[in-house]
């Protein structure tokens, strides 16, 4: 079996995932790397042996890609995938597909213009917990679902140190859009209406211009109500990077997840450690967990010609969510979420 040819745009803290990703798997060939940090490039080059481009259309002119993946701050998903979709490769995007519906639908457009494949990665699909809700959720015993509940947070290192460009996003689109994908699947149908509060000023003071907390309240088709809550403020001092729960009420059972403990604790003198260990791990010289399947999945797809589990449509609508949500924080009003014929 041949290798797949991939390029990876965006060598930072994510980035880096795809290249221990695609450099210990079997079916790809990890080719080329983008970046517009010469530092990051430099040491890629030392640690992977590939070529590195400041360009995106220069790295997929000389390199004869198949595939390219797209793991640029959320707010640059945009031009590396244009690039991508405009020479014909199918591209891989990171959640979210892009942080407007100008920029979501210009990608869509544009895939469909081409013909191109793209999908989106919502790695939280993958979580063995999640895939064990969605296919309990389907279980006639389990009845109907009535309410459900979810958060996600992460602690404020994240818009304060790991990254520069957290004034161009929020709780909302960094983590909620994993809440509201991973929902719409759960329920199989789209949210009508959308309810918002947000809290925004402690991370201003710091210099980050975003909201700090927001919560929201999604109604669906299926007539199920979902709260879901999202900040980035947890103490640096809490036991993992981030935090998750969930709690779904349905005519006959009681399903909760609890996405922070996953029992594993690790103890030493600075910190008390509940490790995600079914998320990322390295084993036997590959990198296995589901927050790498999602790209793996990717290869499989274009090779057997399989649906993408997440594609540009459950993107889109990730975002009108979003919107819905700064909307209604904004104005303090319900927003009702308009479905589009050509969607």
């Amino acid at each position: 079996m041949d290798r797949q040819r991939v390029g990876v745009v965006g060598a930072g803290i994510y980035g880096y995932n795809h290249l221990k990703a695609f450099s210990t798997c079997e079916e790809a060939e990890l080719c080329a790397v983008c970046d517009l940090n010469p530092e990051l490039r430099a040491k890629v080059e030392a640690e992977f042996g590939v070529h590195t481009y400041e360009s995106v259309d220069e790295m997929i002119e000389q390199e004869h890609l198949d595939a390219v993946t797209v793991a640029t701050p959320d707010c640059y998903h945009k031009d590396p995938a244009l690039s991508a979709i405009r020479h014909g490769i199918p591209v891989l995007i990171e959640k979210p597909l892009a942080t407007t519906l100008q920029d979501a639908r210009e990608i869509i457009a544009e895939a469909k213009k081409y013909n191109v494949r793209v999908a989106v990665d919502y790695h939280k699909r993958w979580d063995p917990a999640s895939i064990a809700i969605k296919n309990r959720l389907a279980d006639p015993k389990c009845g109907a679902p009535i309410r459900g509940y979810m958060s996600m947070d992460d602690i404020i290192d994240v818009p304060t140190k790991w990254f520069k460009w957290s004034n161009n996003s929020s709780p909302v689109h960094f983590l909620g859009t994993h809440c509201y994908d991973l929902i719409r699947w759960y329920m199989g149908c789209e949210v009508t209406q959308v309810y918002a509060v947000g809290h925004k000023g402690y991370l201003s003071s710091l210099g980050a211009d975003t909201l700090d907390s927001a919560t929201a309240i999604l109604t669906f088709e299926n007539g199920c109500t979902w709260t879901v809550e999202n900040s980035w403020i947890l103490p640096d001092g809490f036991s993992k990077n981030n935090d998750g729960r969930t709690q779904i009420i349905t005519e006959h059972e009681l399903l909760r997840v609890d996405s922070q403990y996953r029992g594993v604790e690790i103890y030493n003198e600075q910190k008390y450690g509940t490790p995600n260990y079914v998320f990322m791990q390295e084993f036997n010289g590959r990198a296995i967990g589901f927050g790498y399947n999602p790209m793996y999945d990717f290869l499989r797809c274009l090779r057997t010609g399989e649906p993408f589990l997440a594609d540009t449509t459950d993107g889109i609508e990730a975002e009108k969510i979003a919107e819905a949500v700064h909307e209604s924080i904004e104005t303090g009003k319900t927003v009702t979420i308009e479905r589009e014929k050509s969607e």
